[in-house]
């Protein structure tokens, strides 16, 4: 019961930030700072708290690739233990979201923010899939509870068979962090610049943020935004706001600061 109590409290935390942090970047210079550093301080504390009610049992090893000290370590408690430590690796790269929010714009503008959010959530669900191995390699090779050379040779055959599944799982994790850290580097171009003309015919109003144009742009559709509004925009859609042509062939995931809801349990 208590440990379903945590899990419960651990997955309300997580919905209750992810949905403000999304938020929190939504409004780029109009976001709380204040509520930066709430969303921060209390991930923090869960964490904390976390660890401190279970101390005896060091699961914050599971962080550092290591086994915790629980013995008997059986099926479920390794299923609980691993599904926790999810969410608290899900914490620290949130934490690491907030600190993005934190920056002043002179330090980083919005339009690259997008990048090292995706970045950030691509290298914790890297980390989430290696955070498991040690206890549930552990429990696979418990052959010292079994007698007979079968219950041995299975042992050993569950665990090589885990972590065949892990290494094709990290191969493909892998594929998704390159092809992310490639859009981390690479400079993205929505439209070209638009001219002091074109600007008075469009208004010089901006139809996302409805204020003046900062360093507009003007799409294939010969719509004229923001750079930083239409770089925000097509970090969720493909098509121009207004007359929904489509501008980019996809979407690159995570930059609106979101994080997974996917727990590794294995």
């Amino acid at each position: 019961m208590a440990g379903l109590s945590v899990g419960v409290g651990l997955f309300t935390t997580f919905i209750y930030v992810n949905k403000n942090i999304q938020a929190q970047v939504f409004l780029q210079d109009r976001r709380s700072k204040l509520q930066c550093v709430w969303l921060l301080s209390f991930l923090l504390a869960s964490s904390l708290l976390f660890y401190y009610t279970f101390e005896m049992d060091s699961l914050y090893f599971c962080l550092i690739l290591i086994k915790p000290h629980v013995e008997p370590l059986d099926f479920w408690e390794v299923l609980w233990i691993v599904g926790v430590t999810s969410f608290i690796v899900k914490f620290l790269f949130m934490g690491l979201k907030c600190c993005i929010l934190l920056l002043p714009a002179c330090i980083m503008v919005y339009k690259r923010r997008g990048k090292w959010y995706m970045f950030i959530e691509e290298l914790g669900q890297f980390y989430q899939v290696i955070a498991p191995v040690p206890p549930w390699f552990h429990y696979l090779l418990r052959s010292q509870a079994v007698d007979s050379s079968v219950g041995i040779t299975l042992d050993v055959l569950l665990a090589l068979l885990y972590i065949i599944l892990k290494l094709l799982e990290l191969y493909s994790r892998y594929g998704s962090l390159h092809t992310t850290v490639q859009t981390f580097f690479s400079y993205e171009v929505n439209g070209a610049p638009a001219t002091q003309s074109q600007c008075s015919g469009a208004g010089d109003l901006c139809l996302i943020c409805q204020s003046k144009f900062k360093k507009p742009r003007v799409l294939l559709c010969q719509h004229i935004f923001c750079e930083e509004c239409i770089v925000l925009w097509l970090n969720q859609e493909k098509t121009c706001p207004v007359c929904r042509t489509t501008i980019t062939d996809r979407i690159h995931k995570w930059k609106t600061g979101a994080t997974s809801a996917y727990l590794q349990f294995y």
